[in-house]
């Protein structure tokens, strides 16, 4: 018979394969504190890095305060995998108790994971459509420009694909032959595609969907009230039938080289709605200015590193008696506790783990449409 598993060796053996099974999670900036213990709905204060305004000299310099800002972000999420374990299984050595129990309960952990930060992608402020119904190197180049005039540092910047789009890409000699770096853990180097048009590009089964929440797009071209530079606000109307346009959203003015954003959703009421977009309007829009609606669409994300945060607590042990442990590693962390039930002779085994997603800054990502 094996040694008992202990719930410290489960636990070091879970946050390791976590590690090895995440894609975006290793891309984006970790925030990882184990200060203090949180729970579900406990909001964190995470730095984020000082700003400065680059001066002349005339006959004095001009000092600036160096001030370290932070930003709240929510531990809104609590993933959690219960199971029974038998007494037999309990016993069994680390390898196989990995192979059978461990590795699964990670590997769903980690989809999660990448999704919960793949939902981001709807705050995103810059966007660009595949306007081909074939993926194009030209698409990339385009999307490179959107970052450059944002001034999106050239370094640390990521390209996320959905497997259908990955697939696309893929036909294009140039991308196909893109050497790889290697680096991170066995899931980050498997989804490695190489590095295109200046974004390090992986492939995450996890990116998501963007479903157009509005009526036909044949009803939808509406018209837009007039908006000055500098709004992040406008009214939409004539677009028939009462409904809700969910955050995310993505129209053009007719005329108007400029995408906006949904950055909340909105109800439109007789036809007419005010949205929240972003980026701010850049070029004066005139009254009764028609706009369409982009189709449901994979929403592929390139972003800078700084542009998005994965925040991770350590949960707090059970009051009870139930034998745990809370184990750290990299950044991330995850509680193991199992209790024995004596009418069945099983063990409840549970894994679970605490974290909160945020979108630092939607001027250092674009949402690169393909449509489905």
């Amino acid at each position: 018979m094996g040694t008992y598993l202990k719930p410290s060796i489960i636990a070091r053996e879970a946050l390791i394969v976590l590690e090895n099974n995440l894609v975006l999670a290793n891309l984006v900036h970790k925030d990882y504190s184990n200060e203090f213990q949180a729970g579900v709905g406990g909001t964190v204060a995470i730095r984020v890095p000082a700003t400065f305004t680059s001066g002349t000299v005339a006959s004095t310099v001009n000092t600036q305060t160096v001030t370290e800002s932070s930003v709240t972000v929510c531990l809104d999420t609590q993933l959690d995998i219960t199971i029974d374990v038998t007494d037999r299984e309990m016993t069994m050595d680390i390898v196989s108790f990995s192979e059978q129990i461990v590795q699964p309960i990670m590997r769903a952990h980690a989809q999660a994971i990448d999704y919960q930060i793949a939902k981001l992608y709807s705050g995103i402020a810059n966007y660009y459509p595949v306007t081909s119904g074939t993926a194009l190197l030209g698409d990339l180049a385009q999307l490179r420009a959107v970052m450059n005039i944002n001034k999106v540092p050239l370094t640390d910047r990521r390209l996320v694909l959905a497997p259908a789009s990955e697939a696309k890409y893929l036909s294009i000699d140039a991308i196909a032959h893109a050497s790889k770096h290697g680096d991170g853990g066995r899931a980050l180097r498997e989804a490695e595609i190489g590095r295109v048009m200046g974004f390090d590009t992986y492939l995450d089964q996890n990116i998501n969907t963007h479903t157009y929440g509005g009526a036909a797009l044949t009803d939808v071209a509406g018209a837009a009230s007039a908006a000055t530079i500098g709004a992040t606000q406008m009214v939409i109307y004539n677009l028939g039938t009462a409904q809700t346009l969910a955050a995310g959203e993505v129209f053009k003015p007719t005329g108007s080289n400029q995408w906006f954003t949904m950055t909340a959703a909105s109800t439109l009421a007789g036809g007419i709605a005010t949205v929240q977009v972003a980026p701010a309007v850049s070029v004066a829009i005139t009254d009764a200015t028609v706009v369409t609606f982009q189709a449901t669409h994979y929403a592929n994300m390139a972003f800078h590193k700084n542009a998005i945060a994965l925040v991770t607590r350590p949960l707090a042990p059970p009051i009870g008696g139930a034998d745990c442990e809370v184990i750290n590693y990299n950044g991330m962390s995850c509680r193991v506790v199992y209790d024995y039930v004596m009418m069945t002779k099983t063990s409840k085994l549970s894994i679970d783990l605490l974290l909160g997603t945020k979108l630092l800054d939607k001027t250092l990502a674009a949402r690169l449409c393909d449509a489905v």
